[in-house]
């Protein structure tokens, strides 16, 4: 138990405090009672919890895994998508930090009543559109505001990336992501919210071959307010526990079937030299190694699924299943 300070003492502090001798400042390392001490800054107050960033992080690291195969599946190339981080700033960092000119969009969050900010970086959104557009996806060279056209092919990609945060999201609350408008200058969106709004920002690095750029969602403390007590950690893990329920698992069958896979039917095989090869022209004859009336195999994917046999189909070429592989033994 501390000791209690006897009156006498009592009048000497308070005469030292009158007279503006206070006590010889306490070595407070030498008493091995040194504390940490946080830095507050009053004109940017914290506005999310530790426990709500986190559970952000898990639902947002969730979206990063289900948008990279969605997205490498649009893209028919490998991407990868990783969360890098989960920042809470000001409204008016997040602006003063993305280039200009780049692609940011206004996004409608209903049922929330706020917006969101989606930005993709030069670096990425330019490669993204050589690569729907035919290219190979060149790196990205000169910085410029897109075109209509261009924007027009990012809002697919956008659009996916919708579609998976909803699926990120479901076990907090179902959103319905859509765009209400795009913009080149971020500085035109400064008048959306007060310069000291706080926001989090979710910053994701993507990588499509040798390319790597970023993709930011930023959503104001205003629009997450009403759902903030729903981002605990303890709310997350019990929605993540519950069952699948049948319209979940419709739309996820729906996806799945929408999903490309590569198809390829080995009907037979030549061998020629090069001199043949190099004089083959329109019309002329390649003699296989099969019959047309024998099986050959289909591979779907990596893997060999089907026996098949030629044939015509409203006059096209076309492939009749005749039996499915049920294991290498059968190849």
């Amino acid at each position: 138990m501390a000791d209690i300070l006897s009156q006498s003492e009592i009048d000497a502090l308070l005469s030292a405090f009158a007279t503006g001798e206070g006590p010889a400042d306490v070595d407070m390392e030498e008493e091995g009672k040194v504390r940490d001490v946080k830095v507050y800054d009053f004109n940017h107050p914290d506005r999310f919890s530790k426990d709500q960033i986190r559970t952000m992080h898990n639902l947002h690291d969730h979206f990063a895994r289900v948008f990279s195969i969605s997205l490498s599946a649009f893209m028919r190339t490998i991407v990868e998508v990783k969360l890098v981080s989960v920042d809470q700033i000001s409204y008016e960092e997040f602006i003063r930090s993305i280039p200009n000119p780049t692609l940011i969009c206004i996004i409608n969050m209903d049922p929330l009543e706020g917006k969101g900010l989606m930005e993709l970086s030069p670096t990425l959104s330019f490669p993204v559109v050589d690569r729907l557009m035919g290219g190979r996806g060149n790196v990205f060279k000169k910085n410029r505001e897109l075109t209509e056209i261009e924007q027009t092919i990012i809002e697919k990609v956008l659009y996916r990336a919708f579609d998976m945060l909803h699926e990120a999201w479901a076990t907090v609350i179902p959103l319905n992501l859509s765009l209400e408008q795009s913009e080149t200058n971020p500085q035109l969106l400064m008048q959306l919210y007060y310069p000291s709004e706080m926001v989090i920002l979710m910053t994701f690095e993507v990588t499509m071959q040798e390319i790597s750029g970023t993709l930011s969602f930023c959503i104001p403390y205003p629009t997450l307010e009403p759902i903030a007590n729903e981002l605990s950690s303890t709310s997350w893990y019990a929605a993540e526990k519950k069952e699948l329920s049948e319209e979940d698992a419709e739309v996820l069958l729906d996806r799945l079937r929408r999903v490309d896979l590569p198809l390829v039917a080995y009907i037979g095989k030549s061998d020629v030299t090069l001199r043949e090869l190099l004089d083959l022209s329109e019309g002329d004859v390649v003699q296989l190694n099969t019959r047309k009336n024998e099986e050959f195999v289909i591979q779907i994917g990596n893997e060999y699924r089907y026996f098949a046999k030629p044939g015509i189909s409203r006059k096209h070429n076309a492939i009749k299943i005749t039996r499915i592989i049920s294991g290498p033994d059968d190849v």
